[in-house]
């Protein structure tokens, strides 16, 4: 009689999932990757800095960190909104740089499977495309994932453009 082998396949397809801090902008949600996130605060006085771009509303201080404040709405061309009871800063941190993002409020945490989230969809969109990693799919929720790191790249680009249009942001 022929030996047989009941090989067990070690092999297993690790499945991907990470955390998100989901939030909301214009009524839609969004969501960044928790890693980034260093905590979620109430909204505090915002000190203004000269000549900067309109996203840009200025800085705050949290425990002795001077951190600017970046309003995700104007940035995402999104009409505007005043500040409310559930308005949020998100402080989050990408590489050695911290700031302060204005959120309409946070909705939750999540978990998404890698297999959850769609690619960026091939369409005109206010927001740049590189901005967004994609779109999550939970329940009957579609929440746009955001590339933080594109954001603050997109940041720096506009911010190093206005300043060389209104000239030196200390004259």
């Amino acid at each position: 009689m022929p030996e047989i082998n009941f090989e067990e396949s070690t092999s297993r397809v690790a499945r991907t999932i990470k955390q998100f801090v989901c939030f909301k902008l214009a009524a839609e949600e969004y969501a960044i990757d928790i890693s980034y996130i260093q905590e979620v605060i109430r909204v505090v006085t915002i000190t203004q800095v000269p000549q900067m771009p309109e996203f840009c509303w200025g800085v705050i201080n949290v425990r002795g960190n001077v951190l600017p404040v970046f309003d995700l709405r104007r940035l995402f061309h999104l009409p505007e909104k005043k500040f409310d009871a559930q308005s949020k800063f998100l402080i989050a941190s990408i590489g050695n740089f911290i700031a302060s993002f204005i959120v309409d409020e946070i909705v939750d945490n999540i978990k998404l499977e890698s297999s959850a989230i769609d690619p960026t969809p091939a369409v005109k969109m206010k927001i740049d495309a590189d901005c967004i990693k994609g779109l999550g799919e939970l329940d009957d929720r579609m929440i746009v994932i955001i590339n933080l790191e594109k954001v603050h790249d997109h940041i720096l680009k506009i911010i190093n453009t206005f300043s060389k249009i209104k000239g030196p942001v200390h004259e």
